[in-house]
């Protein structure tokens, strides 16, 4: 397979790792794993003196000016030598720290010398010091990146992390940031993308390199650990071949190996970088070292592995971590989405309420008009179908009325006893006391419940609106011209009246008392039917907790209100039918009294009726059907007054019954239903809406609408977060 030139190579791995590197700028690393090189291990281990050989820069030995921060170290290949050193702040910190810490820019025209990097470290240990005035931590999350050009570099780009101590020094460390520390480490080391460089002294035996350990629970395979032991010419004599033993796969394996590099002693620390090259060379020539494979010995060599494992690692990431930046950007725009617009000022506040007030009215008006199909909330929540279940419970009620309103039912056949309350002559006084109805309710079977008791339960602010009244009885199977005499005779006067004026209002009363507790039942259960719909629609359009109890806590109180006025009004229609005057100018009402006396005069005739079998008329036409016979009729005798009066009683009651209940369903369900609680302008469902929203004041909105810290804490989170990937996609496109 042909291969590519080398220049070609070089100059597509540059632009690789520069991508990698302005990610970890622009801060993406915070949230998403980046192919590195990180280089760990304890303060006494020889670290310092591993980076200053791989960089070539002059890391301090002082334990006074010990690395106090992550630091990354950058070689580019370029024309021009130059070095810069800035500050990456960690996205953890606030905008302003971060805006502080940006500002810090140092450029070189040259390599830094020693001294030159001692002052550095000391003044971006100051700036440190400036952002973090109330921190009195001595380590920071901060990075500083020392970025190498020249035509002598290679490309490539390793972090270094404070290194782990396990004793805090009075003055300069405490335990808390030796804590602090180890979380570091443990974090930068986690990521499947992170190449470990683990710093191990030689002359340690193994049961004493926690670094290793934990590199260990990070890279359970051991797939992405490289060990550098250091100090072999420290080691004591006759010790080589455990060392050795490493290096050469026998002990403690590695997916990448060991690699094992000669320290600067104390007497070389002046000696140049090619000096102290040309003494680790002469090192590893000597016995037992030669023996070496020279791929793992010596500065040059680890260099050169950890080239070609960032350059793979960053060609065979870099589309995952495109891919991910996309995902994870796609995540924190839905979650922000979740979270609705902005809300520090009033104005956001209250934009944020008239939002969700217009989503509200604007899934009501759809509900109301039965328009189910325009959104998917009313297949998913049957409660949501608020009209449809108002007209079955309102068919119910009519029904009921209908069937169970009256007292005692109408139709019941005049030769029936019934419960027998006591027989008349015409005329003539009763045989026996008469009881009273009400007697008999104990024995009546009570109607079904209905949804009120429900609603009780699941809605407890709403139970003071609803007395349990019990159900309405059945109506009693008696004689109605009994008790309709009964009631009569309890009303005579001294006059001639036929009908005593207050007998038809106390009759009228007794026989649609029933609608008192029917009706009661129904309006609470519409009143529960629209609660329950507005609790559920203000879930769907506030999915907030603490945003939707806040404006509950308000709404409530009017929705109440609103259902009292509903109530107060139905009460007032029960009144006016039962007991105001009966009175009605519909036509019907003649009509149907015409009807109901002809009924009664046909039935007191009945017994005298005779077929027409065989009778012709005085013209000779046949007569079909039966007849009663003139005479039959004036042996009869005249009807008396209290039976005529019964009679036609029962006739004028059952006719205004049948209209005024057929008037009371309409009233109640236009009016009590409709007007007060679905479509009225004041319905309780029009209660949440952009007027109210306007009515709130500041300190309202501030309680209802107001972030609380942690949803402030999390929206400013979401916004860096997204800033820094969108920085980084911006980047990866180029």
């Amino acid at each position: 397979m042909d291969t590519l030139p080398t220049a070609y190579q070089l100059t597509t791995s540059a632009a690789e790792l520069n991508k990698i590197d302005k990610l970890r700028e622009c801060g993406v690393s915070q949230y998403i794993g980046l192919p590195q090189l990180v280089v760990v291990g304890d303060q006494s281990s020889g670290k310092s003196s591993v980076l200053e050989a791989l960089t070539q820069l002059p890391f301090p030995r002082n334990p006074n000016l010990c690395t106090t921060f992550p630091t990354q170290i950058t070689f580019r290949n370029a024309l021009q030598e130059k070095t810069v050193v800035t500050i990456i702040p960690s996205p953890s910190s606030d905008p302003e720290r971060i805006a502080e810490l940006r500002k810090y820019r140092k450029e070189y025209l040259q390599s830094v010398s020693g001294d030159e990097f001692a002052v550095i470290l000391k003044d971006v240990s100051q700036v440190y010091k400036e952002a973090h005035r109330n921190d009195l931590s001595t380590f920071r999350e901060d990075i500083l990146k020392v970025e190498l050009s020249g035509p002598r570099r290679e490309n490539l780009s390793i972090i270094d992390t404070p290194g782990i101590f396990r004793r805090a020094v009075d003055g300069r460390t405490t335990d808390k940031d030796m804590t602090l520390v180890k979380a570091m480490v443990e974090s930068y080391i986690k990521d499947k993308r992170t190449i470990i460089l683990a710093v191990l002294p030689a002359g340690e035996d193994e049961e004493n390199w926690e670094i290793l350990s934990m590199a260990e629970k990070a890279d359970s395979k051991g797939i992405r650990t490289l060990g550098v032991l250091t100090k072999p010419d420290l080691i004591d004599p006759g010790t080589e071949e455990r060392v050795m033993s490493f290096v050469q796969g026998e002990k403690n394996p590695l997916k990448l190996g060991y690699y094992v590099l000669r320290n600067r002693g104390k007497l070389q620390e002046s000696s140049s970088s090619e000096e102290r090259d040309k003494a680790e060379n002469e090192f590893f020539t000597q016995e037992p070292w030669s023996s070496l494979d020279r791929d793992h010995v010596g500065v040059h060599a680890l260099k050169k592995r950890l080239q070609e494992l960032l350059v793979d690692i960053t060609r065979r990431e870099l589309p995952n971590v495109r891919h991910q930046i996309n995902a994870r950007l796609d995540n924190c725009r839905k979650e922000l989405k979740a979270m609705g617009a902005d809300r520090k000022s009033t104005v956001q506040q209250q934009i944020y309420l008239q939002t969700m007030a217009t989503n509200f009215q604007k899934i009501t008006d759809h509900a109301l008009d039965a328009y189910y199909a325009r959104n998917p909330i009313f297949a998913e929540i049957p409660a949501k179908r608020l009209p449809t279940l108002v007209v079955d419970r309102s068919d119910k009620f009519a029904a009921e009325l209908a069937k169970n309103g009256h007292t005692v039912e109408f139709d019941i056949d005049d030769n029936e006893s019934g419960e027998d309350i006591g027989t008349t002559g015409r005329d003539g006084e009763k045989d026996e006391s008469i009881r009273n109805s009400s007697d008999d309710e104990a024995d009546v079977a009570a109607t079904p419940s209905t949804e009120s008791n429900a609603g009780r339960h699941k809605y407890p602010e709403l139970s003071s609106l609803f007395p349990d009244e019990g159900d309405a009885p059945e109506p009693q199977h008696r004689r109605i011209l009994d008790w309709i005499e009964h009631e009569y005779r309890k009303a005579r006067g001294s006059g001639l009246q036929v009908i005593s004026p207050s007998v038809l209002p106390t009759l009228w009363q007794q026989q649609s008392n029933n609608w008192r507790t029917m009706t009661r039942k129904y309006l609470a259960d519409i009143i529960i039917y629209v609660h329950d719909f507005i609790c559920k629609l203000m879930e769907h359009v506030c999915q907030e907790e603490r945003t939707r109890s806040g404006l509950m806590a308000i709404l409530l109180e009017r929705f109440i209100d609103q259902y009292k006025v509903a109530i107060k009004h139905v009460e007032f229609l029960l009144e006016v039918e039962l007991d105001g005057t009966p009175l009605t100018k519909n036509p019907s009402f003649q009509e149907n009294l015409h009807k109901f006396r002809l009924e009664r005069l046909g039935a007191a005739m009945s017994k005298s009726s005779i077929a027409t079998d065989n009778l012709r008329d005085a013209s000779g036409q046949e007569i079909n059907g039966t007849v009663v016979r003139l005479e039959d009729v004036m042996l009869s005798g005249p009807m008396g007054d209290t039976e005529h009066a019964v009679n036609d009683i029962y006739c004028i009651l059952k006719a205004y019954y049948e209209i005024a209940r057929r008037r009371y369903v309409d009233a109640i369900c236009t009016q009590g239903t409709d007007y007060h609680l679905l479509n009225g302008k004041n319905s309780p469902l029009r209660i949440f809406s952009s007027l109210f929203v306007a009515s709130l004041t500041p300190e309202q909105l501030e309680e209802i609408a107001g972030e609380d810290a942690s949803s402030k804490e999390r929206r400013e989170n979401l916004k860096r977060e997204m800033d820094s990937l969108e920085e980084g996609k911006r980047l990866l496109s180029h």
